[in-house]
């Protein structure tokens, strides 16, 4: 009877899990990846694969958000005291990845989200951050106990690039997207740059919110620039993102897809000039790696650590914070060629990311 694989224990399926989980699969005939509907409530998953016969052989701690709720994150902070209590019993070890490394994106309540990431923080044997630039500010604001790792968020899948799109949401975004475009470049001899900005609306994403500005600049020295935006207006700050960026609307500069679209970055990299990305927390985006998958340039704002990796790496530009270069950086972005999408995976794959979280494993049990 063949031996069961042993588990690496994830909280939070996603994008990012999935290539991570594809990577341990590539390399390993011994581990497997898998995910935690309710991470929170850890401690049940532990006893589940230990009645079946598996051995959990790390829980992966990952965000740590607020939920909205003052019980619901009662109820969080509680859960991931019992799960790492539990864990302790069970002799599981924890790994810890910080994809915000100074703070959670949802922070509502920054006493109870400090309570929590004090507790994983106490109880976690390896950690891990998703970019070589946030090493050294995690092991300076954290003091943590062991080295800081790097763990690479991996290649896109096929599907998040390149999603099924037969949906009516799709369509009319679609059709009305590439109406404004041939709209707003008719009376012009070569299209005017435009910007694509997706994701959802959050406080740290100054893509959002110095999107005006930006845009203001533009104007006031003459330059035709436009903007795609591809973001959930309905829930959370999507409102007051669409007060932000009114006027823009009305003056044909911007596209609001109201709606959440899963988008085709095929598609976006033909009609849009570049990504534009900005961050003021000190995390990593997962968005630059579909933008340089298909070999759109990336144009960041300063702040945090992307205009760093935009630079040494080469996929893009970035703006000065008064925006005073953007004709510069406009005139001077250009489609990704095949050596520079190859140079930036080669050290951000899933495999990578793989091998250093079974290298933490290997490095735990030697020094046990």
């Amino acid at each position: 009877m063949a031996q069961r694989k042993g588990l690496l224990l994830f909280s939070r399926p996603d994008a990012k899990f999935e290539s991570w989980a594809r990577g341990v699969r590539a390399i390993s005939d011994t581990h497997e990846a898998v995910s935690a509907w309710r991470p929170w409530f850890g401690f049940c998953h532990f006893l589940r694969y230990r009645v079946q016969g598996y051995r959990v052989e790390a829980f992966v701690v990952r965000y740590l958000n607020d939920p909205g709720s003052l019980a619901s994150a009662l109820l969080r902070l509680g859960g991931d005291a019992v799960t790492l209590f539990v864990a302790r019993l069970l002799g599981i070890p924890i790994f810890w990845i910080l994809h915000n490394v100074d703070r959670e994106t949802c922070n509502q309540r920054p006493l109870i989200i400090r309570c929590r990431r004090h507790l994983v923080r106490r109880n976690a044997s390896a950690f891990f951050v998703t970019e070589k630039a946030l090493v050294e500010p995690a092991q300076r604001l954290h003091a943590l106990p062991a080295p800081v790792q790097v763990l690479p968020l991996g290649e896109p899948s096929d599907a998040s690039l390149y999603p099924e799109q037969s949906s009516d949401t799709w369509d009319r975004f679609r059709s009305g997207a590439e109406r404004w475009l041939r709209a707003e470049g008719a009376q012009a001899v070569d299209f005017p740059p435009c910007l694509l900005v997706v994701g959802t609306p959050e406080e740290k994403y100054t893509h959002f919110w110095r999107l005006r500005e930006l845009l203001d600049h533009a104007r006031g020295r003459g330059l035709s620039v436009r903007a795609l935006v591809v973001a959930p207006l309905d829930e959370g700050y999507g409102e007051d993102l669409r007060r932000e960026l009114a006027e823009h609307v009305a003056r044909g500069t911007v596209y609001l897809s109201e709606t959440y679209v899963p988008l085709n970055w095929k598609w976006a990299k033909k009609h849009c000039t570049a990504l534009l990305r900005g961050y003021s927390d000190l995390s990593m985006s997962h968005a630059i790696y579909h933008s340089v998958s298909v070999g759109m340039p990336v144009l960041a704002m300063p702040g945090s650590v992307v205009p760093k990796v935009v630079r040494d790496e080469e996929i893009g530009e970035v703006l000065e914070d008064d925006f005073s270069n953007l004709e510069q950086v406009l005139r001077q972005l250009q489609p990704l060629n095949d050596a520079t999408v190859a140079g930036f995976f080669s050290a951000r794959s899933g495999v990578r990311a793989a091998e250093v979280l079974l290298q933490a494993l290997r490095d735990l049990a030697a020094a046990r």
